[in-house]
């Protein structure tokens, strides 16, 4: 059996700069840009950087809500006990609605995933009804009840509607819904960025726990490194569509070698180091280092040749020249 639930292959993905039937077509935003890694089973992977890195892009499309232009997403099933390789690319449409139901997203914003016109019932089986692993009205409700008491939430609430809800209990909503086929990755994309510090602390310790109860794989998407290497296993920093270090998470604010790694610790930390300016757009395929306009160690070489990736120590990469 492969020691990994999921591998993500030389993934890229562009978009058209403008949007509209008169838009060019010639000009694009390369969002993704040969992106690999894998995930262990009962593992987290955290995928950090800042707004418009592509994370959640990346995230999108191991769910499919994009089509990659380049690259592989292999999922490897170990549904009863089998060890089943799937190339998601390669997927029917009856197939892939059976693997988005093993590998579920979670949004960052539970006010607007989450529809106001549906109690909690319908709102947690608006999918699940049309599943081949239905069982029932009155089974599913024994399901969502329970679901409801895991997250830490009553049962009373299964015929409540959002509203009368605060943001951590609809994101234990939008958790309970992305558990209720029993899936084996949760995607959680920018899950506690919205909710108070303290309410963060609950919604980490609840999917900790609930990764240990499961047997569970997560794709942690943040912007805060503090958080992501107190949740992960394995961390990937990601700068304008590509990934430039990859680490172990437990000791990562130690062993972060690449200057925009230890530019996001700084940020965290409230310092600041000298390299200046903002993530811009990929506007053209990048030729060299994607961090080369910000970094003060830049040669020219880094702005000409992108680097390879060098290993540091055991699961410990980087992209950079200067190492």
């Amino acid at each position: 059996m492969s020691s990994n639930v999921l591998e993500v292959k030389n993934l890229s993905k562009k978009f058209t700069l403008d949007a509209g039937f008169f838009a060019r077509q010639d000009k694009f935003v390369y969002a993704v840009n040969d992106v690999s890694f894998s995930i262990e089973r009962n593992k987290t992977f955290g995928l950090v950087g800042e707004s418009g890195c592509g994370k959640t892009t990346t995230a999108k499309l191991i769910v499919k809500m994009y089509n990659s232009d380049f690259g592989d997403i292999v999922f490897n099933d170990f549904t009863d006990n089998k060890d089943q390789s799937i190339n998601v690319n390669n997927l029917s449409r009856s197939e892939l609605k059976n693997y988005r139901e093993k590998v579920k997203y979670i949004f960052q914003d539970p006010s607007r995933s989450l529809n106001p016109r549906l109690n909690v019932y319908e709102i947690l089986t608006s999918g699940y009804k049309y599943s081949k692993n239905w069982p029932g009205k009155k089974i599913a409700i024994e399901e969502c009840s329970s679901l409801l008491e895991e997250v830490g939430l009553n049962t009373k609430d299964l015929y409540r509607y959002p509203s009368a809800f605060s943001g951590g209990q609809r994101q234990r909503i939008s958790i309970a819904r992305g558990l209720l086929m029993k899936p084996q990755i949760l995607i959680c994309d920018e899950v506690v960025s919205a909710l108070d510090v303290s309410i963060q602390g609950q919604i980490l310790n609840l999917l900790s726990d609930i990764k240990q109860k499961r047997n569970l794989s997560y794709v942690f998407i943040a912007h805060d490194l503090r958080v992501s290497c107190y949740f992960c296993d394995d961390i990937g920093v990601m700068y304008r569509g590509a990934l430039v270090e990859q680490s172990p998470a437990k000791d990562f604010y130690k062993t972060a070698i690449h200057p925009y790694s230890k530019l996001l610790f700084a940020g965290a930390q409230g310092s600041s180091l000298q390299q200046t300016g903002e993530v811009k757009s990929a506007l053209e395929t990048i030729k060299g280092c994607p961090y080369a306009h910000r970094c003060p160690y830049a040669t020219e070489k880094c702005s000409n040749q992108m680097p390879d990736w060098k290993k540091v120590d055991d699961k410990h990469f980087v992209r950079c020249f200067n190492f």
